[in-house]
């Protein structure tokens, strides 16, 4: 019998959202009338999953559906409104290449900074520093301010740095969309690694052919909740043939990633 690494069961999150401005008049007239002055937003209604340990995740769905904020569940970011979440093992999480990041101290400063974020020790960066430094390309920099690099090289930075970390689930959420071309080898030998190793791994991107290279399995989120989940294929036909524009949840373009 398989073991989880996450169950839910009857998840919901919803959002407090201003109904419009207002002013303090407002808000002091609002609080002695009793009038509510936000509207209740849904993002996730009700998901109940499993996703066991090993596996290797797809998480579907259009831009607005549910997938960040159920993530970010996952990963102890957002607190959920209603039901369960149980989540086995430690977790390392990549959101966008920017987070954590400081911009005004320098390069080999900011491994430090995110080596702490994903829990990665001290001592590996210690050990593993030339070899993050010369994988990004920028040995010659390490002393340059942040701020001064290009967004490609931010991302080389961040993916060298994130390639050490040893969390038992490894998310990954829209952070692999503008692949440096000239970075993706190595991107490419540590996802592929990481298909055949013991981890579990949730991925999303929309770019269907990316996806499939690494994950066997999909769960599909539609309207914040889960439409379909299963073998990667099944779930990846349906969903594309319920795309309005096909061709944009194909193969990514070759000046933005080679994976075919």
């Amino acid at each position: 019998m398989n073991e989880f690494c996450i169950k839910t069961e009857n998840l919901s999150k919803s959002f407090k959202m201003a109904k419009r401005q207002n002013t303090i008049l407002q808000v002091l007239q609002s609080s002695v009338k009793q009038n509510h002055l936000k509207n209740r937003l849904q993002i996730l209604k009700e998901l109940t999953c499993t996703i066991n340990k090993g596996e290797k995740v797809a998480l579907l769905g259009r831009n607005g559906c549910g997938k960040t904020t159920f993530l970010r569940i996952i990963g102890g970011i957002y607190k959920e409104t209603s039901g369960k979440i149980e989540v086995q093992g430690t977790i390392s999480m990549l959101l966008k290449s920017s987070y954590g990041l400081n911009g005004h101290i320098p390069v080999v400063d900011n491994i430090y900074l995110l080596g702490s974020i994903q829990n990665i020790e001290r001592s590996v960066i210690d050990n593993k520093i030339e070899e993050i430094l010369t994988s990004a390309g920028l040995s010659d920099l390490r002393f340059t301010i942040l701020k001064r690099l290009s967004s490609g090289e931010i991302q080389r930075l961040v993916l060298s740095t994130f390639f050490h970390a040893d969390g038992d689930l490894l998310i990954f959420d829209e952070s692999l969309e503008s692949i440096d071309p000239d970075f993706v080898k190595e991107c490419d030998t540590y996802f592929t690694h990481l298909a055949s190793s013991n981890k579990t791994l949730i991925m999303t991107s929309h770019h269907g052919n990316f996806l499939k290279k690494y994950c066997a399995q999909a769960l599909w989120l539609e309207d914040g909740k889960i439409k379909m989940q299963g073998e990667f294929d099944k779930v990846y036909s349906e969903y594309e043939k319920s795309a309005p524009l096909k061709a944009s949840y194909s193969t990514p373009p070759e000046s933005i990633s080679p994976y075919k």
